[in-house]
């Protein structure tokens, strides 16, 4: 069977003797198994990348940088660009392998769109990755964004909702204390738990303040299944009806329509079988999280006696096909 990894990540690699910059830790003792922690070089190194994916049968990784919402506006877009640029350079190596996701500058936003433009016509990627907040705070709700979500939508290019750290506020005020010692804090506030909450809020306020009925082709890629929202749907079905919100459809609805879930090294059956009867399974993406998960478990997902051969074939490798237009 075919397998795209649709979530996979690189760095550009580092000065020699340093280390890749830039990136958050992993702490010791978290995210258990996962390469990086092995090998720093795991994300940048071509010859390793290509070797894990043979080892574990994936034949296409979407690669993408979680990390452009970092740099301020005064050095947004000459970063991003040269992020993007090296990214087509290392699909170039092995094009029949990798596919690219663009980074955006989203600190400068009418930039945005050019941006995307450039990496959709010029570069040939496929879609594009935010990691969450934009400008420190805000979400792609904001209108100055409306001209990106444009250039989306005319452009059929997916969009790919990434964590990203949470204000330091809300770090301070829902993760820290009692005793929890600074790494305690990291790992709870961002891939532990906070950073998922967050990016679903995200999403959810993008659906609530009616994103989805002004941009209505609009896709959104959800993460770890979803980021908590299809869990939620009954509440929503109560609590933040259409009427309420003002909205043309419900909230389901929107994540059945506008919104797919991969599994980002979550090898957890349970959570694939939920998200398939919340968002169907023509909207699940398989995705490894590389390097930052482990690929322990991918067979549990891969042979998953609740889906038919069908559905897995979608799960695998037929949604991103139709998605990405692989």
């Amino acid at each position: 069977m075919r397998l795209i990894a649709t979530e996979e990540h690189f760095v550009i690699p580092p000065a020699p003797g340093t280390k890749p910059a830039g990136l958050p830790p992993l702490e010791p003792g978290s995210m258990v198994g996962a390469p990086w922690h092995l090998d720093h070089a795991a994300s940048a190194s071509m010859e390793i990348r290509l070797r894990t994916m043979d080892e574990h049968g994936v034949s296409m990784q979407l690669l993408s940088t979680p990390f452009g919402q970092a740099f301020p506006a005064e050095v947004a877009c000459e970063k991003v660009r040269e992020i993007n640029d090296f990214c087509a350079s290392l699909v170039a190596q092995a094009p029949d392998r990798l596919a690219g996701l663009a980074t955006i500058p989203t600190a400068v936003p009418e930039a945005c769109a050019p941006e995307l433009e450039y990496c959709i016509k010029t570069l040939g990627f496929k879609g594009a990755l935010v990691a969450n907040r934009v400008a420190g705070t805000k979400f792609l709700s904001e209108p100055e964004y409306d001209e990106f979500l444009t250039a989306l939508e005319d452009l059929e290019a997916p969009l790919y909702l990434h964590p990203g750290q949470p204000p330091a506020a809300i770090t301070d005020l829902c993760y820290s204390g009692c005793g929890l010692t600074d790494a305690q804090v990291s790992v709870f506030s961002r891939f532990g738990y906070g950073w998922h909450v967050d990016v679903g809020i995200h999403a959810l306020h993008m659906m609530a303040t009616g994103v989805f009925d002004r941009h209505p082709k609009l896709q959104v890629i959800l993460g770890h299944w979803g980021e908590l929202l299809p869990y939620y749907v009954s509440r929503f079905d109560t609590a933040m009806p259409a009427e309420c919100f003002g909205l043309e459809r419900e909230i389901r609805d929107y994540l059945r329509e506008n919104c797919y879930a991969t599994s980002s090294g979550i090898q957890d059956r349970d959570c694939m079988n939920f998200c398939k009867k919340v968002m169907g399974a023509d909207r699940l993406l398989y995705s490894a999280d590389y390097p930052f998960a482990s690929f322990d478990g991918q067979d549990l997902l891969l042979t998953n006696p609740d889906f038919t051969q069908e559905e897995l074939e979608l799960f695998a490798h037929g949604n991103a096909e139709r998605l990405f237009k692989l």
